[in-house]
């Protein structure tokens, strides 16, 4: 029974990881249609923001806002300088976020080398709960992963903002001539979405190494989450989430992280297949 539970702990830890970094990837390909490869360099980011926090001696929770702040500024530059005149072009979309991709890993190895660097856990130790012991800064990260997605859920459906953003997605031609200033809404929506992936990438930080290629490992977690739960529904990064977190951790406490991976594509696969043709992913 205790080796079940912490399976399911570890379930739920890795659910909150894969929400928070797929969120921003959701935001910016389901509203504005662009498939952004430089999202998990975005992520690498946020974790060097964190590692700079440690290096000069602040207290680590000050690289959650900060990181937000740093890449919703990026994240601003990037739209205004290159996303702007691209974004209805796919094909061009993918090229140029790819070359994005590679000069920020490039620009992270000047600046920092290609050592692992690494943050202290600011939360060390562990907590027993349901029996087990689990990490405690796990447990924080679940439910700070959970406010984040949950506030984020909230502005986009419940605010002025969000009804915008419905409209474009609905129908951008018919928003446009309703007089709905779309260049800003995208603006805000790629700063948002860049600035949840700094936040991912600081609150990570702790968990493993931080180094220049740290992105491309939770790019293709982020699009399997996106593609399972349907870009065009936001709550939908919650259920992809969900749905492949069980699915790994399932597939590993019998097998291993390979098969892992082989069984959350194949779910993709599935998903693909078989839903309706809507980009609603499992939710349809």
């Amino acid at each position: 029974m205790d080796a079940l539970t912490l399976e399911l702990l570890n379930g739920v830890s890795l659910f909150a990881i894969l929400a928070i970094v797929a969120l921003g990837l959701g935001i910016v390909f389901g509203l504005m249609g662009v498939i952004n490869l430089a999202h998990g360099e975005f992520v690498m980011l946020g974790a060097y923001v964190a590692y700079v926090v440690h290096t000069v001696g602040l207290n680590h929770w000050l690289s959650v806002p900060l990181a937000a702040v740093v890449l919703f500024v990026l994240g601003v530059v990037i739209e205004v300088g290159l996303i702007r005149r691209i974004h209805r072009q796919p094909e061009l979309t993918i090229l140029a976020t790819f070359g994005l991709s590679v000069c920020l890993r490039q620009i992270a190895e000047l600046v920092f080398s290609k050592d692992f660097q690494s943050v202290p856990n600011p939360v060390p130790g562990a907590t027993r709960a349901f029996g087990v012991l689990f990490p405690t800064y796990r447990y924080l990260l679940i439910a700070i992963a959970a406010v984040i997605v949950a506030a984020t859920l909230l502005a986009f459906t419940r605010s002025r903002f969000g009804l915008v953003v419905r409209a474009i997605v609905a129908d951008r031609d018919l928003a446009e001539s309703a007089g709905i200033r779309t260049g800003m809404t995208n603006l805000c929506a790629f700063g948002v979405g860049a600035a949840t992936a700094g936040i991912a990438g600081a609150l990570v930080a702790p968990l493993g190494a931080v180094e220049p290629q740290a992105g491309l490992a939770y790019l293709p977690g982020a699009f399997l989450v996106v593609i399972v739960g349907g870009y065009n529904r936001l709550w939908g990064v919650a259920v992809g989430a969900l749905a492949v977190a069980a699915v790994q951790t399932g597939v590993i406490h019998f097998y291993d992280a390979v098969w892992a991976q082989i069984a959350s594509l194949a779910l993709a696969v599935l998903v693909l297949q078989f839903r309706r043709p809507t980009p609603a992913g499992a939710v349809a």
